[in-house]
């Protein structure tokens, strides 16, 4: 293990987070650092190489019901050895999407990030580690507030790179070129913007 492998992986270890090393498979060999647990994404705030948003409060009926039960949700942007991102796509959606899902409040980020990534493609995908940290605070009508945590992932494929066509639902999965990943220019939001980290 290098030394500036080793420095990074003694820096990052957290309570609520647990990195380990290895290697990747499908690069070579290559040394990577990968994240195995992550149970409070409050943990992130100071992390320099992590972007940590903190929304002020809204007011929200439909996001504050979406988020009162859950702890919020995973993003995950699956990148392969040759730099093409795994998306999602669908005949009413306008523009891509990565993988998502809530997660519960008692269940693990960086578990609830892998499976998502096989469920909706069937592809097996690490948790490589965290890119963007949002904090929201919904208000319902009649006052009462609710916050969750959407963390976003990076992630790459532990084995094989291959779709299983059945995964998905009504989303189809693809390998695509970043660059040939077109959005719109003018669109601000929480799922243009997450994309665009892999852009």
């Amino acid at each position: 293990m290098s030394s500036s492998i080793s420095s990074r992986y003694l820096q990052r270890r957290r309570s609520s987070q647990s990195v380990r090393v290895t290697t990747s498979p499908l690069d070579g060999g290559a040394t990577v650092v990968l994240m195995d647990e992550l149970t409070d994404p409050e943990s992130l705030r100071d992390r320099d190489d992590v972007e940590y948003v903190e929304n002020p409060p809204e007011v929200h009926q439909h996001h504050h019901d979406a988020y009162d039960d859950i702890a919020g949700y995973v993003v995950v942007g699956v990148t392969d050895p040759e730099g093409r991102l795994l998306v999602l796509e669908h005949d009413d959606a306008p523009y891509p999407h990565l993988c998502f899902t809530e997660v519960d409040h008692d269940e693990e980020y960086v578990e609830a990030a892998r499976g998502i990534v096989t469920t909706a493609t069937g592809v097996d995908a690490t948790g490589d580690d965290v890119l963007r940290v949002r904090r929201s605070t919904y208000r319902a009508e009649d006052g009462r507030e609710t916050s969750g945590y959407d963390v976003v992932f990076t992630a790459s494929p532990v084995e094989t790179t291959e779709i299983d066509p059945e995964a998905g639902h009504d989303w189809t999965a693809s390998w695509r070129d970043p660059t040939t990943i077109d959005l719109p220019a003018g669109e601000d939001n929480d799922v243009v913007n997450d994309v665009r980290l892999f852009l």
